[in-house]
Formats: structure tokens, sequence, C-alpha cells
């Protein structure tokens, strides 16, 4: 295994930064931060330190391991305990807490889940005391509400003298809200941030040293993929200005065509609709939803073939559908019914064929064609090649050719040398296209097609696009059977472009022209295209696949009866003879077609997201980028600037494109946000450090004065207040909460900290919170009430929490800055329905009087109620809390988890709430207690309830 390549000066410069003095570094993407982070671990991965690496993904993980070994490798192999612990050690659920405790003990780099380190420091388990330290990495991602808080907080208090180091390569997320930077550098508890942007002059100086020659292959789009793109805008800016329209609360700043572009943008429409949520129609939050998908269509226009995108459309058209005759529809896009949806199905089916004005006009030869290739003799493919996949064979072209002419001009001196040719795309599904044209290259399907103006004109379509449409075709027969054939089925309101002119009345209901009104979006293309309806092309399109399919397979039913009528006139079995000549024939040809080819023949097809040393890995001296990037671009100049032998790389954009408008516009928000960066540090309120002071202050005092915590307790200060005196225990001790371990998902543990309670995790069958040994809290989020109402979970739950709690409260827990109410006004209704949240909680409470429920907008208000509920109460054990639940038999605890039986049980004469459990116990189903004698009975109920049970098990009813 190769060893990785030295750090660059700049690089160097970072990671003695960071070594230095706890901070926070942030820096551009694709300038090496994760080769930074190994150096980080690998010095940190020693047994003489026990250091915990959090907020790393399973692909980080993985990677930072491949390249721990590299360094090893480069180093030479270890012996002992240092060969082990200068690994990577990752943690997972599957590890047990005594193996987890022995790990920790070992020391060195250990990769753990935030929810299991803060359960392991809670519990004692990870040794605080023993702790080197603490790398954050995905820092942006870390909020006052995060468990990586928690964690960081625990590890404050009980080990002041722990280092935190946080990284990130994700600037723009520093510059979303109110002083997101400072907001973090507090949660982090850090009083430092180092800022590394592309336009830092060491970064300059390092990367402008070895350059390769670049050549910008700007692509003029092709006239469909115009008109493609002019349809989505125009999608996507008519339901931004409707959802404006319809909400006046999105900042019409920030929501605009240009931000759609991006990924960020959903979050932050839905961010800003959240607290008016429930006052939103249906209509209205379908079309938040729909930007999302509108993008995702504006990013296929220029990445997929013309057939993958119709394929595309075609799918959310029928995911729109009802699926048969009497079936519900689906979710129906607003956009879908405007003019310049009409127009972007219309353009992408005219790029992938067209349906003959006449078949008989084709040729005889074509329409056998078409039949042979799987295709309707019907329909002229038309197959439009995107413009970069032409390009891209040119460029191989060029390449092979210079590269051979090279070889040849070494001829008797030193061979001159050349890597492969590495083409990166962005997903892997355009590198699958990528591969598959590349490998049918020079493979044509010809057909002969009637012109306009006369004469026929032989048209060459690649053989990979070809077969696309055939598994189109394919695709949309099976689409055709689960639904209605008929286009009056599917699209009763939809009338043909003939048949509306061609009937006077409804002409006669059109308005006229003076009096229309303009439509929203209105394009070159759709003054050029008929606007035929997308519902007709795509039944049309359905039509034509489920002919097809019958003739294929009336085909296939012909061929495999011809094939076994040759099998049973075969005189005998094939290959007999001469099998000796056949082999060395074979194996001729592998010689002659198969082997290793030259590294300078080679060409390797990568996506972006894929492994991050393709370019050290591959060596290559030609790099082809599909679609722009601005990390990868990052990652070129890093290989340049280590010495590579890159000759030439070729960057390749649609001219005035999306594509092209993406790219620019990350380029400026990278660059806007590291100046936003650079201006809030210079006026940054650094906290005070008061590490000394902490010291010598006892836990609850700790937890109070903490600078990590001055947002907490500004938010929940009267929850603080009250903390200091909860509790009926000695003096100075804290209040205590026993907490369900699979509860520190969720932001109320970290809270409950920093407000001063003693969190103790525990695996709790019942309930979710024990505030005291009479007093049970099960959580819910409003997902999982409605979740758990519907699949009658929250009924066992409830029933469990009776039985075994003299008090239970049911806590219905909603999110920071989200609306404060269950349903829209508008939803609520006096009838009782089975799908109606209101009417199940009603029904729950009914079937428990005792059990309560409390509301809570938000995390910070439910540590204020706990500090109510828990004020001069018992504090609670956490043995006790753990084993209840645990002492019952078999039956009782499958009654706990399944209400149907107990139901039925306690609705029978003679059985009440106090005695059913004694017949679960007894009986392990009905047919045993049916078969029970009324002695038996009496022994368990009594005389009296045994004889009531028993009479209506036995007596026989007669039927007039």
């Amino acid at each position: 295994m190769a060893p990785l390549p030295p750090l660059l000066p700049f690089q160097r410069r970072v990671l003695d930064e960071l070594l230095d003095e706890d901070a926070l570094c942030i820096v551009a993407r694709g300038l090496g931060l994760d080769r930074i982070l190994a150096e980080l671990a690998r010095i940190c991965a020693t047994p003489r330190a026990l250091v915990f690496l959090i907020h790393a993904s399973e692909r980080d993980e993985e990677r930072l391991q491949q390249q721990l070994m590299q360094m090893r490798s480069g180093e030479g192999d270890g012996e002992g305990a240092d060969a082990a612990a200068a690994a990577l050690h990752v943690v997972k659920n599957e590890t047990n807490a005594a193996a987890r405790g022995q790990l920790y003990r070992r020391g060195g780099l250990v990769s753990v889940t935030s929810r299991i380190l803060i359960v392991d420091l809670l519990s004692g388990v990870a040794p605080a005391e023993l702790v080197t330290g603490v790398i954050v990495h995905n820092a942006s991602r870390v909020s006052a509400e995060s468990i990586e808080a928690f964690v960081l907080r625990v590890l404050r208090q009980r080990n002041s003298g722990a280092f935190v180091k946080a990284l990130s390569d994700a600037p723009e997320a520093f510059t979303l809200g109110f002083a997101p930077l400072e907001k973090t550098l507090r949660v982090l508890g850090l009083r430092h941030v180092h800022l590394w942007p592309r336009f830092h002059v060491e970064m300059q100086r390092d990367l402008a040293a070895e350059t390769a020659p670049v050549a910008e292959l700007r692509l003029a789009q092709t006239r469909s993929m115009v008109e493609l793109q002019q349809a989505v805008l125009d999608c996507l800016s008519a339901t931004i200005s409707e959802l404006c329209s319809a909400t006046k609360v999105l900042d019409p700043e920030a929501i605009n065509v240009e931000s759609s572009l991006f990924r960020y943008f959903d979050a932050m429409v839905k961010r800003q609709l959240s607290p008016f949520w429930h006052r939103l129609s249906a209509r209205v939050r379908g079309m938040a939803g729909d930007l999302a998908l509108l993008r995702r269509v504006a990013e296929l226009v220029t990445a997929y073939d013309p057939v993958s995108l119709l394929e595309y459309l075609d799918a959310l058209l029928l995911s729109s559908r009802p699926a048969g005759p009497g079936a519900l529809p689906g979710p129906a896009a607003s956009w879908m019914a405007s003019d310049s949806a009409n127009i972007l199905y219309a353009v992408a089916r005219t790029r992938t064929f067209r349906k003959a004005s006449d078949p008989l006009l084709l040729p005889a030869r074509t329409r056998e064609r078409l039949r042979a290739l799987g295709l309707p003799d019907t329909i002229v493919p038309v197959l439009e090649v995107p413009p970069k996949l032409e390009l891209l064979a040119q460029i191989l072209d060029e390449i092979g050719v210079a590269n051979h002419t090279a070889v040849a001009a070494a001829a008797g001196r030193s061979p001159v040398a050349a890597g492969p040719v590495l083409v990166m795309a962005e997903s892997a599904r355009e590198c699958r296209m990528i591969r598959a044209f590349l490998a049918s290259l020079h493979d044509r399907v010809e057909l002969d097609i009637p012109q306009p103006g006369g004469g026929v004109q032989t048209e060459r379509h690649p053989r990979m696009m070809v077969d696309m449409l055939r598994a189109f075709f394919r695709w949309k027969a099976r689409a055709a059977g689960i639904r209605p054939a008929s286009a009056a089925a599917a699209a009763p309101s939809v009338q043909q472009p003939s048949q509306q002119q061609s009937d006077p009345a409804a002409r006669g209901r059109r308005a006229p022209p003076a009096k229309r009104r303009r439509v929203r979006g209105g394009s070159v293309a759709g003054s050029r295209l008929p606007r035929a309806p997308a519902e007709a092309l795509e039944q049309e399109s359905s039509d034509l696949a489920s002919a097809v399919s019958e003739s294929q397979q009336q085909q296939q039913q012909q061929q495999q009866q011809q094939q076994q009528q040759q099998q049973n006139n075969m005189p005998g079995a094939p290959g007999d003879e001469d099998s000796d000549g056949d082999w060395a024939d074979e194996a001729f040809e592998f010689d002659e077609h198969f082997g290793l080819l030259p590294t300078s023949e080679t060409v390797v097809v990568q996506p972006y997201s894929g492994d991050a040393d393709v370019l050290e890995a591959l060596q290559p001296t030609h790099v082809v980028m599909y679609d722009p990037d601005p990390a990868f671009i990052r990652r070129v100049e890093l290989y340049q600037a280590r010495g590579a032998a890159l000759r030439q790389v070729y960057f390749m954009v649609y001219d005035n494109s999306l594509e092209e408008q993406r790219y620019l516009s990350a380029i400026r928000r990278e660059r806007e946000s590291f100046e936003r960066l650079i201006r809030e540090k210079a006026t940054l309120v650094i906290p005070v450090d008061d590490t000394a002071a902490a010291a010598a202050a006892s836990v609850g005092a700790q937890a109070a004065a903490s600078p990590a915590n001055a947002l907490l307790r500004a938010v929940a200060a009267r929850s603080q207040r009250n903390a200091r005196g909860l509790g009926s225990g000695a003096e100075g001790a804290l209040p205590r909460v026993i907490v369900d371990v699979r509860e520190f998902r969720a932001p109320l543990p970290s809270l409950l900290h920093a407000a001063g309670f003693e969190v103790v995790p525990r695996t709790i069958d019942v309930g979710d919170y024990v505030l005291h040994d009479d007093l049970v809290v099960e959580r819910k989020s409003l997902p999982d009430l409605v979740g758990s109402l519907r699949s009658g979970r929250l009924f066992n739950q409830a029933e469990a929490m009776v039985r075994h709690y003299q008090s239970a409260a049911l806590l219905v827990e909603f999110e920071v800055n989200t609306s404060f109410s269950l349903q829209a006004i508008g939803g609520l209704s006096a009838d009782i329905a089975v799908h109606s949240i209101t009417s199940q909680l009603t029904m729950l409470v009914l079937a428990f009087p005792r059990l309560r429920i409390l509301w809570s907008s938000s995390p910070y208000e439910t540590v204020n109620i706990f500090a109510e509920l828990k004020r001069d109460a018992p504090e609670p054990g956490a043995d006790r809390a753990a084993a209840v639940g645990q002492d019952d038999s078999a039956v009782e605890r499958e009654a706990v988890y399944s209400q149907a039986p107990i139901a039925l049980l306690q609705s029978l004469p003679g059985v009440t709430m106090r005695n059913y459990q004694l017949l679960a116990r007894a009986y392990a189903n009905m047919r045993r207690l049916c078969a029970a004698p009324e002695a038996e009975l009496a022994a368990l109920l009594g005389p009296e309830l045994a004889r009531q049970l028993h009479a209506f098990l036995h007596t026989k009813t007669t039927v007039s």
C-alpha cells in the first residue's frame, strides 16, 4: 500500500495551529481537510492518550482507517500495544458496555457515536478523567440542542483539561441565522476560530507553483435543451411566486429562483414556514414540496440523456394518477397543470421519438428493423445525443492520438510516461451513461427515415440509446398494466388539441383573444410547439408500449416453438466432434482480443462522491471534468502542487445553462460566506475563561456557571433557578431524573443536564422519564404521537404505565420554532373519526382515566414542567426504575405489548381491571380459559365472579 503524499505548507500551517490551541478550523471544500484530519488522528492515536472522534460518518471512518493504514505502511509496522493503538477503533451499537469500557482504558483514537458516548460518560463506562481530548468532525452541524454539545459539557465538567478540536469544510452553514459562528463557539466551548478560504495568501502561493494547462470547453446547448431549461425555470418561478403570495411570511430576498437551484433551499423554505405550517392549506404544503422536485428536474436536463429524462418525467406523472379503477390518486403537483409543464413534457418526448403521421410512409425495411429492435413500428426515433458525450468522444480520440505520437517519437529513447485518462462526473448514473456510450461508441443503428421535402435519409443512432429506448417502452408496458389503459379512464377531462379545435361548443366557451389572461411562463418553446397536454402524450406512449409488448410476446412464443422443433429434429448432441479444435480457436481469440491494456489507453470514469484519493491512486496524466465541481477543481490543484505529472485538464460546461449558474453561484456563496466570517471574527465576543473558578466550584455551580450554558440559561432561566432548591436529599445534591437510553437521541436530556438536573441513563421498559418512584412520563414528539396512535403502541405503553406507577403522564412535545398546535383549526370536527388524532386521544383518555396529558411547546418548556413536577418530591431509584416491568411473567409481558387479547379478556363477565392479570398468568390462551372448570375459576376470581364467567362461556343459545 503506497504511503500518503506529504502535507503542503499551508496544510502543515493549519495542523500546527490546531495543535497549538483549541480552536474551530473552517477550510474551503476540496483543500484537503480529510488529509489534515488524518495527520491529527495519527498524532492522537497513541496508547498514552484517549481521544474521541465524534460526529464522523461511516464514510469518514472508512477513509480515516485507510489513511492510517497507509501511514503505518510508510513508517513500518509497530509492535504490541503501540501498533494496536495506532489505528482508529470504531464503536457501534453492536459493542457491549464491558467491551467498550476495556477499549476506553486501553487508550488510542476511538470513533464513537455521540449517543453511545454520552451514555457511557454518564454511567461511568467511559472514564472522563482519562480522556485526553475530543475531535469534533463536521462541526457545522453542532447546535445547542445536539448531543455533541451534551458530550462536551459533561466532559468539561469532569475533566477541564481535555482539549477540543473542531473541523468543518462547510462555511455556508456558519452564515445562516443570527451570529451562528458565535453560537457554535459557545456550544463547543472554544475561543478561537481559524479560517482558510481559497483566497488565503499562503494558499494562493502554494497552489500557484505548479499548474497544468486547462482547456475550458463551453458547449452550446441544443435547441430542445434550451426549451426544457426555460420551461423548468418558468415552473419554478411560478411556484415560488404563488407560494410567496399565498403565505406572506417568506423572505423575498432569500426565496428566489437562483437560490432554488441549491439543496439548502428546501430546508430554508420549510424552516420559514414551520411556525405557520398548521395554518397552511394542503395545496400550499404541496407547493413547498414541489420546489425540491423541480430543482431535481432542472439538474436532470443537463445530466441525463433524453430517454432517462423522459422516463423520469413520466414516472412523476404516473405517481399522481390512480393506479386502477376505484383507486385513490397520488399527490398531484400543482405545477403539472401549468402550460409550462405541457411544454416540458412535449419537448422531452420530441427529443426522444416522434410518432409517424402516417406509418405507411415509413419504408418496409425500416418498420421491420424497428420491430426487430423491439420498438413500435409507428414511431421515428430521434434520440438526441447530449453534446457533452460527443465532445468527450472527440477528446478521448485526441488524447489517444497524442499518446501514440509521443510513444512513436520516443522510439529508441526512454519511454514517455503516460497515465490513464480520468473522467469525473456528478453522479453514478451519469458514470454508467458515459461508460455505456463509450463501450458502444462505434456501434450504430441505421434507419431510413423519409424527409418532409421528399426522399429518404439514413440516420445513425448509438446502440446504447436504442437499447435505452427499448427499455423505456418495456417499462411503459409494465406501467400500463397497473393503471387504466384508456385515455378516458386515466384522464377523462383531457381532450386532444384536434378535438378541441373541431368542437364548436368549446370554441364558443373560450374567451376572445383580447380578454384572455397571459399565461405565466410563456417562452420561445411555447410559441413553436403544440401545447399538447402531458397526460395525452403519456397515454399515447403507454398505448404504443402495450402494442409492442403484445407483439413481442407473440414473437417469443413462435421462436420458442421453433427452437423446440429444431431440438427434437437434431440427430445428436452438439460439440461431440473436434472439441479440441474449438477450444484452440477460442483460446486464440482470447489472446487476440483480451489482455492487459497499457495505462495510456485506459479510461476510468468515476463520480465526484467516490474515492477522494482517486487522483493519487490512478496517477492520471489527463483529467476530464464532465460536470463542473469547485471541490474537485481544488483537489486537482492539490494534486498538481505535489508535483504530479498532469499534462492536460479539460473542463466541460454548457454555456448559459443552469449547470453553469449553479457552479458560479456556489463559488460566489462560498466567497461571500468566508468574507462574512472574517468580519464576524473581527467583532467576535470572546467568552471569559472561567476554568479556575469552575474547578473550585461544585458540580452544580459548574453547570450553572459554564459559558457553554449561557444560551441555555437565557432560555431556561427559571428551570435553573428552581433546580437549586429541588429534591429532598443531602445538601447540594442535584435533582435526579432517570432517562431511558433510547431518549438520548432527543435534545431534552441535554437541556435537563444544562438546567442542573442529574441525568441517570438506564434501560427502562415502562416510560421514558422517571421523575420519582410514583411518577413516570412517556415523551412523544408530534410525528411519533401520530404513528403510535395509529399502530396502537401508545395504548400498550399507557396500560403499562398505569399498571406499574401511581401517576403516569403522556408528554406531547413540540419542536422549537414550530406551531404549538396539534392540528389546524379547520381540521377539527365534532364527529368521531377513526383516523382523527383528537378522536384517538379522546379514546386513550377514556380507556385510561388516570393517565394525564402534558403539552409542551418546546424542550425548553419541558425542563420547566419537570422542575415543577420535581418540587418537594423524593428522588427516584435507578435500579427500581430499571426493574419495573422485568419481574412479570411471560404472559404479562406479552400483554404489555398486545392489546387485543387483553381487551377481549376484559370484556367478559366477571373479569375486572383488578383480576384479569390473574387469568392471564394462569391460562395461556382463550381455549384453556373456556375449558377451565368453575371450581378452578373460583379459586382465582371468587365464587360469584367465577359463576358469571363460567355461565357466560358454557351457556348454549338458540336462534329462533
